[in-house]
């Protein structure tokens, strides 16, 4: 499944890095008027475009479907964390969006792998009957809250960054 989206990644980051179509695809995001009036079809390359997504997004299905449980609340389950990596990475960055998911791929497995609490800290200062008599937060484990820390990692890059991590500011 890692080699896939890689696999995928590169090919997407090359084809519209490196090749006449890529120019055309980000010109036509960027300058619409002005590739229209080089002669593109701007209409036409957004429908190749979404044409290449949705047969990206069927690869991925199927790639994803042989890894996961298939049901049709898919992506219900896994739509919100592609929202969160595209806002952490920075919206219409592919480079921010590959950081972010391996960020907070990281992140959320080493969270899941530590297991300890605010109490276990407080331990170490001396402090731990005391915090294990407040209970509450401080007695949280760290992997019951894995998968709150994307929503929290993305709040604090737009408190940060509002473009996200790798996105472009926008001056007006």
């Amino acid at each position: 499944m890692g080699g896939v989206a890689i696999g995928m990644f590169a090919l997407i980051f090359l084809l519209l890095t490196r090749t006449r179509v890529g120019i055309v695809v980000r010109s036509a995001i960027y300058k619409p008027r002005m590739a229209e009036a080089l002669g593109h079809n701007v209409p036409l390359v957004f429908m190749g475009v979404f044409g290449v997504g949705a047969a990206l997004a069927g690869l991925a299905g199927a790639v994803a479907g042989a890894f996961y449980t298939t049901n049709p609340n898919m992506a219900l389950e896994l739509g919100v964390m592609v929202f969160v990596v595209v806002v952490v990475g920075g919206l219409g960055s592919l480079g921010g969006a590959m950081i972010a998911s391996l960020l907070i791929g990281m992140i959320t497995s080493l969270c899941v792998g530590i297991d300890k609490s605010l109490a276990d800290l407080f331990s170490l200062l001396g402090m731990g009957d005391w915090a294990q008599g407040i209970g509450g937060l401080l007695t949280l484990k760290l992997s019951s809250l894995a998968s709150t820390i994307p929503f929290a990692l993305m709040l604090l890059v737009l408190l940060v960054r509002p473009s996200g991590l790798m996105g472009e500011k926008e001056y007006l």
